[in-house]
């Protein structure tokens, strides 16, 4: 083996095991407590469905802001067309 693959095959393992040895993991350091547990699931709900809220009120806000303008507009072209259409 190459002192180049060596060195890459040791730094790899070291990345591998050194966040068990820091205990990097905020999870597994509190896994043993029920609230704190229920405390990251809840909070994992609330990451989850933020973005989702997020849009859903852009959209609603839009078609607020905008809604009458474009209305206002298709009637104006509906009228324009109807006094187009021949007549029978």
């Amino acid at each position: 083996m190459s002192r180049r693959t060596l060195r890459s095959a040791l730094a790899a393992l070291a990345a591998a095991l050194l966040p068990a040895a820091a205990h990097a993991c905020a999870v597994c350091s509190v896994l043993g407590s029920e609230r704190s547990r229920k405390a990251f699931f809840d909070t994992t709900i609330f990451l989850s469905l933020l973005p989702l809220a997020l849009i859903g009120f852009g959209a609603w806000w839009l078609a607020r802001r905008f809604g009458g303008r474009l209305a206002e507009e298709f009637r104006e072209r509906e009228d324009a067309a109807a006094e187009a259409a021949p007549r029978r």
